[in-house]
């Protein structure tokens, strides 16, 4: 057992909740032990969300699109992992789930505006597939000494269902199912406390409220059950691992900061580049600040350059002011002009490109419209970008787009072979029936051509001269 206890994976040194309860409290976390990389998100699970009525599991592969026409539903998943990120994020507001607030990243308004089917009666379930991970367990063979803690690679996935009062518009915890490698948990919320099933053993355990969805992995000492000391321990886990991708969830809207002259930076610190991308130009600048090496500002020009939209990025601090000037020196020219004088397609996209540039290991990046203002030519070269930063950073990149040319580059990057196959998911969503269906969109793992319809709605056309006549058209069209 100690043997095992000194290899266990270390979960992230997490700030714990303060409890209210007199009831002695004991960490059943494990101790820290040997380093293990985490991996991103791996599916979502959504219901009565949005466009989303029934239950639905989306696959979060390293790349995830999803691609459609006006008003179909592609916002629909990026939302509802948005809402849960911002929850956490904003946890002093005390909310089960943050869907508005003045300082929401994503404004989803009330309830009974998100719920889809408009009814204060029915509930919403959000939940998330982080596995496979190793779970601290007890073993199952053997007399009861000879039983110790064992190390079990199994699902990790939490969903949570929440309910409004249409009285009051609190919107409340309900219930919340668990899957922990070889053990799963109900939790059912009670007046004051959650009570919290471990649905092998039928043992049950009463648990601290706290701010958000989010429930203590700080159990009171009875939740060490004779004979099984680790039948909560796996729920520890699996709640702070759901904590920490959470975190490293980020989200970036399609209403981004328009160009301006000069940027101030008040003297903030932000850790991504916000909603809007307004703390885009501050994360640059701090960089200039802080050190000569500008390893982000270089990998950005090196982007823009990509793009075809400028060869070089210069931020500038103006005196010893907290203004910054942002230049871009345009492709085949030496004069670097400032981006109100460049149109509005590079200042749209400096944030996206900031965002993947500074996104931690292991992130997932949520983007509305990545390709928000800019040409064709210079949209499919922006899927290079995300393959880069797949490739350095371990990420995930979740993208909603109307632009068949991100999905046309997709295919053409799957040929050369700088992305694998099992590393895509492209999503077609379509509104029918008064709901949102996703569909996955089908890719020939031999030639990667695609040959449903997957263009319907996004360019008429192109879809209608390829319908009219198969003959001629080009690869990864329709067909």
């Amino acid at each position: 057992m100690a043997f095992l206890l000194e290899h266990l994976a270390p979960l992230a040194d997490l700030p714990r909740p303060t409890h209210h309860s007199a009831a002695k409290q004991v960490d059943q976390s494990p101790p820290p032990g040997i380093e293990v990389l985490t991996v991103p998100i791996h599916a979502l699970n959504v219901q009565n969300f949005k466009g989303i009525s029934d239950a639905t599991t989306l696959a979060i592969r390293p790349l995830t699109i999803f691609i459609g026409p006006n008003s179909s539903g592609k916002s629909s998943g990026i939302h509802a992992l948005a809402a849960m990120a911002q929850t956490i994020k904003l946890g002093a507001l005390g909310r089960p789930l943050v869907l508005d607030d003045e300082f929401a990243q994503v404004h989803l308004g009330r309830f009974i505006e998100v719920v889809h089917s408009r009814s204060y009666s029915d509930p919403i379930t959000l939940g998330i597939d982080i596995g496979p991970r190793d779970f601290v367990s007890q073993a199952l063979q053997g007399t009861e000494k000879e039983r110790g803690s064992v190390l079990v690679k199994g699902p990790a996935r939490a969903d949570y269902t929440f309910r409004c009062s249409r009285r009051t518009q609190e919107v409340r915890l309900d219930s919340a199912r668990f899957v922990a490698g070889q053990e799963t948990y109900s939790m059912k919320a009670g007046a004051e406390r959650y009570d919290l099933t471990n649905d092998r053993l039928g043992v049950k355990q009463a648990l601290d409220r706290e701010p958000g969805f989010w429930v203590s992995s700080r159990l009171p000492v009875t939740a060490r059950v004779r004979g099984e000391p680790y039948a909560f321990t796996p729920f520890s886990q699996l709640q702070r691992w759901v904590l920490e991708e959470l975190r490293k969830t980020l989200y970036l809207g399609p209403f981004r900061q328009p160009p301006q002259r000069r940027y101030p930076t008040r003297g903030s610190a932000p850790s991504e580049v916000g909603p809007q991308g307004e703390a885009t130009t501050t994360l640059l600048a701090n960089e200039i600040m802080r050190t000569r090496k500008r390893t982000h500002v270089r990998q950005i020009s090196g982007w823009l350059g990509t793009l075809g939209l400028g060869k070089s990025l210069d931020v500038a601090r103006v005196g010893r002011s907290d203004l910054f000037d942002v230049n871009v020196t345009p492709k085949e020219e030496t004069e670097k002009y400032a981006l109100p004088d460049l149109g509005y397609g590079i200042s749209q996209v400096l944030p996206v490109l900031t965002q993947c540039s500074f996104a931690p290991p292991g992130a997932t990046l949520l983007f509305e419209q990545p390709e928000l203002h800019l040409h064709q030519l210079a949209t499919r070269p922006l899927m290079r970008v995300f393959i880069d930063t797949i490739k350095e950073k371990g990420a995930h990149v979740v993208a909603e787009t109307h632009a068949p040319e991100l999905f046309a580059q997709l295919l053409t990057e799957l040929r050369n072979k700088t992305i694998q196959l099992s590393q895509v998911a492209v999503y077609r969503v379509r509104r029918t029936g008064g709901k949102s269906v996703f569909t996955l969109i089908d890719i020939d793992p031999d030639t990667f051509d695609v040959y449903d319809l997957w263009e319907e709605g996004l360019s008429k056309d192109f879809y209608g001269a390829h319908r009219a006549n198969d003959v001629g058209s080009p690869r990864g069209a329709v067909k």
